[in-house]
């Protein structure tokens, strides 16, 4: 059974664990790769400074805020994108977004706060 080139189909010749046809191949197949792993890394990072920026907004000079989700919401605030997760010791759950920590005080507000002005 041949086998074909995984970048551009051409049958390979030699041996049969081999899965691209020349070193030109495989460096274009693994360079495409790369660049659509780095696409969405930046479209995540965009999403993570788009939650920053909307907290920073927010907060202004403030070290604690609590604030309507809805105001988040419509502020564009993606709620699933985050850089960590930080459990206190009452095991609450803030989740933080690089220098900022918000978490769910109640169905409909939103607890921030500063972690470069306080600490969480």
């Amino acid at each position: 059974m041949s086998q074909s080139c995984q970048q551009c189909q051409t049958p390979i010749k030699g041996r049969s664990d081999k899965k691209f046809c020349s070193t030109t191949c495989k460096n274009a197949f693994n360079n495409a790769q790369k660049i659509a792993t780095l696409e969405v890394t930046a479209e995540i990072d965009g999403y993570l400074h788009q939650n920053r920026t909307i907290l920073n907004q927010l907060m202004g000079d403030s070290k604690k805020s609590t604030l309507d989700r809805l105001v988040l919401e419509r502020a564009g605030f993606r709620f699933g994108y985050m850089t960590g997760i930080y459990r206190n010791k009452e095991n609450k759950i803030y989740h933080i977004v690089y220098d900022y920590a918000w978490m769910d005080f109640s169905d409909q507000k939103i607890l921030i706060v500063s972690k470069a002005k306080h600490s969480v």
